[in-house]
């Protein structure tokens, strides 16, 4: 059994001041909130986070005893704020919850940690990790899905207890790396599996998300993943060829970002345990600290609104939209060859 407290964020993580855009925005449906402990809830969520315990209590369903408010709410932006979808996912997860086979790290997931198909590495000037999911590997080695979703509730209940802190950090950044493959070369169901997974146990989580390496028809394989993802979740997703790595940089610090992704850190060959590239003096990592860091600011605050904050702007529809001209055009050309080739046949015929 790992002893993963040495992941802890330092200190100067409760120096942390977020906007308040960023802790909340919007109103009743449309709400918006990344950051749910320690704050004050307005009454559209307090009159839900009402309907949804009452409802939990109708279910007779059996929440953990260190359940809270603040989770409840969760389900409540889970599901949309329709309780009756609120139950549906709330009783999924305390489904995943009690289950051994995913709570309990097996042998076979282990490697697969080991191995790098999801693993947790850095994090940004707000102490939120970065977790990578490499889609090409998992595709191209067939992994067993059940088996995945083991390694990946370890990553996430790591990350959740250790590495988060309440009221401060509650976020996370996903990097999924297709490695030039479609998503077509990804099997759907798989993806749609991982998708549920990450939404449903580890709902309100997601910062930002960055689909590295997309391949060159990966319009159409969007389409597909939009019907599937919710609007907000789509709009925080941004895709990212070899040459745009450095926008990583905007961020996450260089030092934290492995060479093959544009950074500083040299890529990694042990993926688990991660490591921690945020010691403190009596948490040395010396893998890390070997690697010439510039000095960290004692006081980090949030006080932009999340467009501002992040200068790398949602480019998925202009990444379709350019796909989806390329398409076109290739398509023309085919058309053109075809005809030369038809009449090239022709001729010889007559």
């Amino acid at each position: 059994m790992i002893d993963f407290s040495y992941l802890r964020p330092p200190a100067d993580v409760y120096q942390i001041k977020h906007d308040s855009y960023y802790i909340k925005h919007g109103e009743g449906k449309s709400h918006v909130r990344k950051i749910f402990f320690h704050q004050e809830f307005d009454e559209y969520e307090k009159q839900k986070i009402k309907e949804l315990t009452e409802s939990i209590q109708q279910h007779k369903l059996t929440l953990p005893p260190d359940w809270c408010q603040e989770l409840t709410l969760k389900y409540c932006y889970s599901g949309g704020f329709e309780i009756s979808k609120c139950i549906q996912r709330l009783q999924k997860h305390l489904e995943w919850i009690n289950d051994e086979n995913y709570q309990v790290l097996s042998p076979e997931a282990e490697q697969y940690l080991k191995q790098g198909y999801i693993y947790q590495f850095g994090r940004d000037p707000q102490y939120r990790p970065v977790v990578y999911i490499q889609l090409h590997l998992i595709s191209k080695n067939k992994v067993h899905v059940p088996t995945l979703l083991n390694a990946a509730t370890a990553i996430g209940n790591m990350v959740t207890k250790f590495m988060y802190a309440r009221g401060y950090v509650e976020n996370w950044i996903v990097i999924l790396d297709s490695g030039g493959s479609g998503l077509f070369d990804f099997p759907f169901s798989t993806l749609n599996m991982i998708n549920e997974f990450f939404s449903i146990n580890f709902t309100s989580s997601l910062h930002k998300m960055f689909i590295l390496n997309p391949s060159f028809f990966f319009n159409s394989s969007w389409k597909l993943i939009e019907k599937i993802i919710h609007p907000e979740t789509a709009a925080k997703i941004n895709f990212l060829k070899a040459t745009d790595f450095y926008k990583l940089q905007e961020l996450i610090p260089a030092e934290e970002i492995e060479i093959k992704y544009g950074g500083q850190h040299p890529n990694l060959t042990n993926f688990w345990p991660p490591i921690n590239t945020k010691a403190q003096i009596n948490q040395p990592n010396d893998e890390f600290l070997q690697i010439q860091r510039p000095p960290t600011l004692t006081k980090r605050t949030q006080s932009f609104k999340e467009s501002e904050y992040f200068s790398i702007d949602n480019n998925s529809k202009e990444f379709y939209n350019n796909s989806k001209m390329k398409e076109y055009r290739i398509h023309e050309q085919f058309q053109v060859i075809d005809q030369q080739h038809s009449k090239c046949c022709s001729c010889k015929i007559m």
